[in-house]
């Protein structure tokens, strides 16, 4: 009886890897986990369900002895480095943890015989453009962060075209949902919301494309299940496929918190902000894909995580 596959998942205790590893594990596979600490362990719902190794990416003969170690045969990696701040001061940083780890992570597992290894790219790659953001547009990044993406999507392509690696790229646009605690649009909203506190917002007559985490899992899932259809380096975008304007999710999340002190139209916009910023979703959707989640639902979702943990989570 041969072993039973192993998914590894770079970065499992992340907002978007811990919902991936939950899902799985619901599934029954066997899952391995490399996470940097174990500071976001308790977005994991059955932790003794799950193997983890705490290891730097950026340190590669810790990766490679524990992948050697574990033969996985299917690979998704999410561990990253996220800071879209627009300045040097973070290029060093994207750079290590998102290309030369990904680099590390590739480097490490080239002799190994694996299945499918999904990259996770950004939709800030295609940076200023015209919307909707086809795959085969060429990219465009206005950061460190989207520079680094970029750089480790091609990067994949070099390690298809080298060694004929069955590799993809998802870029998921923006991801939203229960247990994400960073300084994106819909949890600062909330959190604002929650502690009635002021937030300054632009005019958000710019639109973007939202995603709920969920919906981004099934993605992740459906790419798995179809892996044998995929017989060349592809890319992916999972968003709405549709535009969102900011000011409409600003009204949506201030219906939940009467009190807000959400300030529309007291900031000016960052420079080469985008003005319209949304995907194209007919690649995947030839795979079986298609969000199911729409804008409101993954809102009062999201809302009603925050309200039942917010205490538990930060303590207040």
């Amino acid at each position: 009886m041969g072993k039973s596959e192993i998914f590894l998942v770079t970065g499992g205790t992340g907002f978007i890897g811990s919902h991936i590893v939950n899902k799985l594990i619901k599934r029954n596979k066997n899952v391995k986990i490399v996470a940097k600490s174990d500071k976001y362990n308790w977005r994991l719902e059955n932790k003794e369900d799950v193997d983890i190794a705490y290891m730097d990416i950026t340190k590669y003969n810790d990766l490679k002895k524990y992948v050697m170690k574990i033969d996985p045969d299917y690979i998704i990696h999410l561990a990253a480095f996220v800071n879209n701040k627009r300045s040097l001061e973070v290029f060093d940083k994207n750079l290590e943890v998102n290309l030369i780890g990904t680099y590390n992570l590739l480097r490490a597992l080239n002799n190994i015989d694996y299945k499918l290894f999904i990259n996770t790219g950004s939709s800030e790659e295609y940076g200023i453009g015209e919307a909707p953001f086809l795959e085969e547009k060429n990219e465009n990044p206005i950061s460190p962060y989207s520079f680094s993406k970029t750089c480790a999507t091609k990067l994949c392509n070099m390690f298809y075209n080298m060694y004929n690696k069955p590799i993809v790229t998802v870029r998921p646009f923006l991801v939203y949902g229960p247990k994400q605690i960073s300084n994106m649009l819909i949890p600062e909203l909330i959190r604002h919301g929650i502690n009635k506190m002021e937030l300054k917002l632009t005019k958000g007559e710019q639109t973007r494309d939202f995603v709920y985490v969920e919906d981004l899992v099934y993605a992740y899932l459906t790419i798995l299940d179809h892996y044998s259809e995929i017989d060349r380096f592809e890319i992916f975008n999972v968003g709405l496929g549709y535009q969102v304007l900011i000011k409409d999710i600003v009204h949506i999340i201030a219906d939940y918190f009467p009190n807000n002190k959400f300030r529309l139209g007291s900031m000016s916009y960052r420079k080469n902000e985008p003005k319209n910023f949304f995907s194209n979703i007919k690649k995947i959707e030839k795979l079986g894909w298609s969000p199911e989640i729409s804008i409101e639902t993954g809102i009062s979702k999201t809302v009603m995580w925050w309200k039942n943990h917010y205490r538990e989570i930060f303590k207040k």
